[in-house]
C-alpha cells in the first residue's frame, strides 16, 4: 500500500501503464474497468484511513492542553466500507474528571460502539436488500465478505419505516374522484403459516402508455399486517391532506375482491364506497364458464338482469356436472356482490391492476420458493418497497434515520479548537517544480542512476 503522498504519482503511473496498454493492445475494455475498480477500491480505503487517523490527531492535539483526557492506549479498528475494509488506529482515552472511557474519535465521527460495517455501507446494503437476498445485497454493495445476518440486523437497526415517511406531493384540491386498489399478498411465516401483507395503492386515474399498459397517476402506496382499524386510517388522513382542501369533497372507490378487510375501508374512509375488481370478477366467471362461452354472463352483468344470469348459470349447472362445486363457488361470490360487480364491469375507471402491483411490490421479494420470514422482518421488508415506491431514497432515509452515538459533552464545545487543529494536518496542494528539485551525483550514470533518482529528495518530487 502506498501512503497518502505519493498518490498523485501513483495516479500518474496508473494512468501511464494503462494507455501504453491499451496502445499496445495489451488491455481490453472490460479488463481496463476491473484494473480501474481495484484501483478506485485501494484509493477509497487509504483515503478513509488517512483521513480517520489525521482527525484522531487533530482531536489528539485539541484536547491534549485541557489536561482533560489521559490517554489510556492506541488501539486499531476495522470497518466494511463500500471500497473494502478500512483498518485504523486512534486514542483510547480516560476523562479524568468522571473516571469515563472514551474513543473521541468514534463519537465525533458518530461511529457505534460495536458496528462492524460503516454508515454509508450499511445504507447501500438496506436498499439493495429491498430488490434483492441479502447475499446479493452483499455482492453488490462491498467487495469484502458479509453474512445475510449483517444485512438483516442493519434492516432492524433502521426500524420499519412507516407509511407517510416518503415526501407527500403538493395537495391537489378539487379531484372529484379518488381510486383506491385493494389486496393481499399470502407471506410464508419461518414458525407459522402464512399471513396477510396488505397492499393498498391510491391514486387519481389510469394513463394509457402502451398497448395493454396503463399507469396509476398520483399513485401513493401503503402496506402492512396491521389491523383495518389502523391501516385505514392511515389512507383516509391521505386522502383528506392531498385531495380534501376544496369545498367539495372527492368520491373515493374502492377496489378489491370483497374482503372484510376491504370492505371495511368503508367505515374509516369519507365518501367513499366498494367496488368488485375486474380481476376477480373475471377469476369468478371462469369458475362458471370453465372453459365455455362466457358472453351471456358478462351481458346480464352489464344489463344488471339478476334472471338472466341465474339462468345462465343453472344451464352450466346442468351441463357440466363434474364442475358443479366450482360453478356453485362462482355463483354465489357474484350474487353476494352483485351490486360492486355490476358498478365495475360497466365503469371503464374501475378496471383494476392490483394483482400485478402486488406480484411487483410483495411476491417477486417476498414469495420466492423456500422463503420464510418472521412477522418483523416481513412488516421491515414490505415498507423498504413501499418506500421506494413512493419516491423515497433508502440510502438517504438510512444515513438520516441511523442510530446516533451521545457526544461527550466536552466535544459539544470543540469544534472551533478542533478546525484550528485540523489545519495542521492539511495536505498541500502539490506542483511540480522540476528546476527546484535536488539531483543526486551521479543520477546519469548508467550504473547508479536509477538507485540515485530512486533516492532523490526522499524519493520525493519537489512541490510548492
Amino acid at each position: 500500500m502506498f501512503s497518502i503522498q505519493q498518490f498523485p504519482n501513483v495516479c500518474v503511473d496508473f494512468f501511464n501503464d494503462s494507455l501504453q496498454k491499451v496502445l499496445c493492445h495489451s488491455l481490453s475494455l472490460a479488463q481496463l474497468g476491473q484494473n480501474l475498480n481495484q484501483f478506485l477500491q485501494m484509493s477509497g480505503v487509504l483515503l478513509m484511513e488517512t483521513l480517520l487517523e489525521q482527525t484522531d490527531a487533530a482531536i489528539y492535539e485539541t484536547v491534549k492542553p485541557t489536561h482533560q483526557y489521559h490517554v489510556k492506549a492506541q488501539r486499531s479498528r476495522t470497518l466494511t466500507t463500500l471500497w473494502g475494509d478500512v483498518s485504523f488506529s486512534r486514542r483510547y482515552y480516560q476523562n479524568k474528571k468522571d473516571g469515563t472511557y472514551h474513543y473521541l474519535l468514534d463519537e465525533w465521527m458518530d461511529l457505534e460502539k460495536y458496528t462492524h460495517i460503516d454508515p454509508l455501507c450499511q445504507a447501500t446494503l438496506i436498499a439493495h436488500a429491498a430488490d434483492v437476498s441479502y447475499s446479493k445485497a452483499v455482492a453488490l454493495t462491498t467487495p469484502k465478505r458479509l453474512s445475510a445476518q449483517s444485512v438483516r440486523d442493519s434492516i432492524r437497526k433502521l426500524g420499519t419505516i412507516p407509511n407517510d415517511a416518503a415526501t407527500l406531493p403538493k395537495p391537489k384540491p378539487g379531484i372529484e374522484n379518488i381510486y383506491v386498489e385493494a389486496d393481499e399478498d399470502h407471506v410464508a411465516m419461518q414458525h407459522s403459516r402464512s399471513k396477510q401483507m396488505k397492499l393498498i395503492n391510491v391514486y387519481e386515474n389510469k394513463k394509457i402508455i402502451g398497448k395493454g399498459r396503463r399507469v396509476l397517476c398520483g399513485r401513493r402506496t401503503f402496506s402492512g399486517f396491521e389491523a383495518p382499524s389502523v391501516l385505514w386510517p392511515e389512507i383516509d388522513r391521505y386522502i383528506a391532506t392531498l385531495y380534501g382542501g376544496g369545498d367539495k369533497k372527492p368520491q373515493v372507490v374502492i377496489k378489491g375482491d370483497a374482503a372484510n378487510w376491504i370492505k371495511a375501508g368503508t367505515n374509516y374512509v369519507g365518501y367513499s364506497h366498494t367496488v368488485i375488481d375486474g380481476y376477480h370478477i373475471s377469476q369468478y366467471i371462469r369458475k362458471i364458464a370453465g372453459n365455455g362461452d362466457s358472453t351471456c354472463l358478462y351481458q346480464a352483468l352489464r344489463a344488471n338482469d339478476r334472471d338472466r344470469f341465474i339462468h345462465e348459470v343453472k344451464q352450466k349447472y346442468r351441463h357440466c356436472p363434474n364442475r358443479r362445486k366450482s360453478i356453485q363457488d362462482g355463483y354465489q361470490y357474484i350474487l353476494s356482490n352483485w351490486a360492486g360487480i355490476h358498478e365495475t364491469v360497466t365503469t371503464p375507471e374501475a378496471a383494476s391492476s392490483t394483482e400485478g402491483h402486488v406480484s411487483h411490490m410483495l411476491s417477486d421479494r417476498m414469495s420466492s420458493r423456500g422463503m420464510g420470514w418472521s412477522p418483523l422482518g416481513a412488516e421491515q421488508m414490505a415498507r423498504l418497497r413501499t418506500y421506494v415506491a413512493n419516491g423515497g431514497n433508502l440510502v438517504a432515509y438510512a444515513l438520516a434515520h441511523g442510530t446516533r452515538r451521545k457526544k461527550d459533552d466536552s466535544l459539544k464545545a470543540m469544534s472551533g479548537p478542533l478546525q484550528t487543529a485540523g489545519k495542521r494536518h492539511l495536505l498541500p496542494y502539490y506542483t511540480d517544480i522540476p528546476s527546484e528539485t535536488a539531483h543526486m551525483p551521479g543520477r546519469e550514470c548508467a550504473l547508479t542512476g536509477e538507485w540515485m533518482r530512486l533516492i532523490e529528495n526522499s524519493g520525493y518530487q519537489h512541490f510548492m
